[in-house]
């Protein structure tokens, strides 16, 4: 079985692992994942099983959407509620300061990504590093925030709900607004919404794949790839232009009939068996991209 789950990870464990409790499910030892979430973090997160696990380059670049809780006037090392605290009493905002500042991160900005976090430098990732009680300069990335909204608040505990691009860190966002306030506070949870073009209402829990695995039923919960890319143009291809493309060899895309614009990728078909992903190259060669199955 290849495809995509998209995974409502539960607290408490890693994406690493979450993805690894899937593979086992289905049966398959090959599985990744797309955008890392914290083991404190829940929601949506998309697990490629088997060969679809070389698709994760071709995920569309959407943004992602997260409710998130901040508890001010306490600070920890990692900025969320698994830390260890450094500090506290810091001074409670009022609603209306709080909302005046959420607004204020709309547009874009730069964001330096915390030590806590799986970016790695010289081949060695941030938080182990942190672990060692290391700091070391980061890179400021460009972010952007589409919208940010305070959706509860009370007894200095703050809800609220963000769209942004990929690779912000909302545990550092959660800071800075804090700083903006003049105090401090960190993350009590985090909940991811919306990732690659998936949504919370289609993600799926450990607990229903296992129970669908009982009942013979867990290919139900795979997304194909034929699915998953369907906006894409449908190439097919016939005779020797199969072995051909499944061997990796480009052919000009006027060979098979198709005028697609250059720099386009393509859903590659044998009848209605999709072959895999390709593009459609500046010299109008129809180029491999991934396949679905091994070579015959």
């Amino acid at each position: 079985m290849n495809g995509i789950v998209v995974l409502d990870k539960p607290r408490d464990i890693t994406s690493f692992q979450a993805a690894r409790i899937v593979g086992r499910l289905f049966g398959r030892e090959k599985t990744g994942h797309a955008g890392t979430l914290d083991p404190m973090a829940t929601g949506v997160l998309p697990v490629m099983v088997g060969r679809a696990t070389k698709l994760l380059q071709f995920l569309p670049e959407t943004g992602k959407e997260y409710e998130a809780e901040a508890l001010f006037g306490i600070r920890t090392d990692t900025a969320d509620a698994d830390g260890v605290v450094l500090e506290t009493g810091g001074r409670i905002p009022e609603e209306e300061e709080l909302r005046d500042a959420l607004r204020s991160f709309v547009g874009k900005s730069m964001q330096t990504p915390p030590m806590f976090s799986a970016i790695k430098q010289n081949g060695v990732p941030l938080y182990e590093l942190a672990r060692k009680g290391q700091t070391v300069d980061r890179q400021a990335r460009e972010i952007e925030i589409a919208s940010a909204e305070l959706v509860s608040y009370g007894d200095g505990k703050a809800g609220f709900r963000v769209a942004c691009s990929a690779g912000t860190y909302i545990r550092t966002l959660a800071e800075d607004l804090a700083a903006k306030c003049g105090t401090i506070c960190h993350l009590t949870a985090l909940r991811r919404t919306a990732a690659c073009g998936f949504s919370i209402e289609s993600a799926v829990s450990p607990e229903e794949l296992r129970n669908a695995a009982e009942r013979g039923e867990i290919e139900g919960y795979l997304t194909s790839p034929d699915r998953l890319f369907s906006e894409l143009p449908e190439v097919i291809v016939t005779g020797r232009f199969v072995k051909m493309f499944m061997n990796g060899l480009d052919f000009a895309q006027s060979r098979i009939g198709t005028d697609i614009p250059l720099q386009t990728r393509v859903r590659v078909y044998e009848g209605a068996d999709m072959l895999g992903i390709a593009e459609i190259n500046g010299e109008g060669m129809l180029h491999k991209l991934w396949q679905s199955r091994t070579a015959e």
